[in-house]
């Protein structure tokens, strides 16, 4: 497998760009630098457990499927 590739299966890289953040975004809201966080993307290196810890807050503000279904009704009352 290519580093490219590697990098575009990694589960942080599909965190990071669900939250639509940058490698430098995702860095700052983690509390760590953005060499860290591309050497987690090109799997050189593991996240500690704290590390983990902040990932998994972030998680919360991924939108479910249902902030989405409660848009639409919000655009259509707006419009009325």
């Amino acid at each position: 497998m290519s580093a490219n590739n590697q990098q575009m299966s990694s589960p942080i890289n599909a965190l990071r760009r669900r939250l639509k953040m940058t490698q430098e975004e995702f860095a700052h809201a983690i509390g760590v630098t953005v060499s860290t966080v591309n050497r987690w993307e090109n799997g050189h290196i593991e996240p500690s457990r704290l590390a983990r810890k902040a990932m998994d807050a972030l998680l919360t503000q991924i939108p479910t499927s249902s902030d989405f279904s409660e848009e639409p009704l919000a655009l259509s009352a707006k419009e009325s």
